[in-house]
């Protein structure tokens, strides 16, 4: 008997062996495979990387060295050489394009008498350029508006950041700013110094104060993407500003130096959020602040001047590959201590991409320039820059032949979509 129940219990185990061993079939049914349209998307993707890549590198390769170096800086031209606005092309405007090659152009509120003046002025440097420009303009909405505020331009007026932020719903800000995206590329511009992505601590001096969309870093962080998104698929660049964070510092950049008064701690779990989610969000720039921030660099270096935060942090720990823009250089925290040259070549060896507004522009150019030369700055430091320059403009199509630089909305469409906006948003006025 004992026998038999052992030849039962090899027969089982057996039996039990066999059902449990797998089933090629079976695995073969488990195994997840990708769809079909999935490795299609992947092979667009890679397509659509190889050509911009070939495409960028063909353009650089035809590039002069003052060319290159015009492309590290975006310039403002507000008078001619008379002392009067800059309004139009002429040979002080033709002169200046020739001469610095910029690789943009920043309007303000002086360079705009109407909008078909607005259109022929971005249009005639456009086609002056030897390439496509970025042309910029601040149009945050609230305090820092070019165009909203000035009627006769039909452009969506904004109210300030904090006030948006007060509705809770990003997707309204989403809105806000694809409609205002429109009327930017109605007039030609293709980039704005906005949104601001600063969270704000409401402590005095409160610089940044409205332009912020809030304390909470979360809630900021939101809206700052739903901002860049709603720029960006409407084809304007979009600027986050103003890194690492300029909402808790104790004065005004623009006169002189400041700190920063947040702990490293601080710093990561507040300030570097909005600008996570914006770079989450695929935003093209990132507009350093000139505030010194001891506590991320040990040193009294202001941010746009530092290694530490251009390159250790905002590329290696954040993970940007955008365009990384200095705050405006003749500032005084900047022009109060440094020459144009210095500061220029200071900002690019930190790991600057553009120099915004130099106090000196042949200065600051001579001074890249020299520093390329003599192997200061490397061919592939050089490259490196270009590079995002370049394959951001291939990738926004600005060198595309048929590419129109001012798509046309007709003015009544315009005022329906202020209206419209302006109703779900509960504001009157212009």
């Amino acid at each position: 008997m004992k026998k038999n129940q052992g030849i039962l219990v090899l027969i089982l185990m057996i039996l039990a062996s066999c059902s449990t061993s797998p089933d090629p079939s079976s695995e073969m049914n488990s195994i997840q495979l990708p769809e079909l349209s999935e490795l299609s998307e992947d092979r667009d993707i890679q397509t659509e990387e190889k050509a911009l890549h070939i495409e960028t590198e063909r353009i650089l390769t035809g590039m002069t060295i003052d060319e290159k170096i015009g492309q590290l800086f975006i310039l403002a031209v507000r008078q001619t050489a008379y002392g009067k606005p800059a309004l139009r092309m002429d040979d002080y405007l033709r002169n200046f394009m020739n001469r610095y090659n910029p690789g943009g152009i920043i309007l303000f509120s002086i360079n705009f008498q109407n909008p078909e003046q607005t259109r022929t002025l971005i249009s005639d440097m456009q086609k002056e350029s030897s390439l496509p420009l970025f042309i910029a303009t601040d149009e945050e909405g609230g305090k820092v508006s070019r165009l909203g505020k000035q009627s006769n331009m039909n452009v969506l007026y904004l109210p300030p950041a904090q006030v948006l932020a007060a509705r809770d719903d990003s997707l309204l800000i989403e809105k806000a700013t694809s409609v205002l995206a429109n009327d930017l590329r109605d007039l030609g511009f293709n980039m704005n110094m906005a949104p601001v992505a600063d969270v704000t601590r409401n402590v005095p001096p409160d610089v940044i104060g409205s332009r912020s969309f809030g304390t909470d870093p979360l809630k900021t962080g939101e809206m700052v993407a739903a901002a860049v998104r709603g720029f960006q698929n409407n084809r304007i660049c979009s600027v986050l500003k103003h890194f690492p964070g300029h909402g808790y510092v104790n004065g005004d950049s623009h006169n002189g130096m400041v700190k920063a008064r947040g702990s490293l701690e601080e710093f990561k779990t507040v300030d570097f959020i909005p600008f996570r989610k914006g770079i989450d969000a695929g935003v093209d720039f990132i507009m350093s602040a000139h505030i010194q921030a001891a506590s991320l660099t040990g040193n009294a270096d202001p941010a746009s001047l530092s290694y530490t935060i251009q390159t250790e942090i905002l590329r290696k720990k954040l993970g940007f590959e955008g365009i990384s823009i200095t705050d405006a250089m003749d500032m005084g925290a900047i022009s109060h201590y440094w020459s144009a040259g210095e500061a220029a070549l200071k900002a690019f060896q930190a790991g600057i991409d553009i120099i915004l507004m130099p106090s000196n522009i042949p200065e600051a150019q001579k001074y890249l320039k020299d520093a390329y030369i003599n192997g200061e700055i490397s061919e592939s430091r050089l490259h490196e820059s270009l590079y995002r320059i370049i394959s951001t403009k291939v990738r926004r199509g600005f060198f595309q032949e048929n590419y129109q630089f001012a798509d046309r909305i007709s003015s009544e469409t315009k005022t329906l979509n202020h209206k419209a906006l302006k109703t779900e948003l509960n504001l009157t006025g212009n």
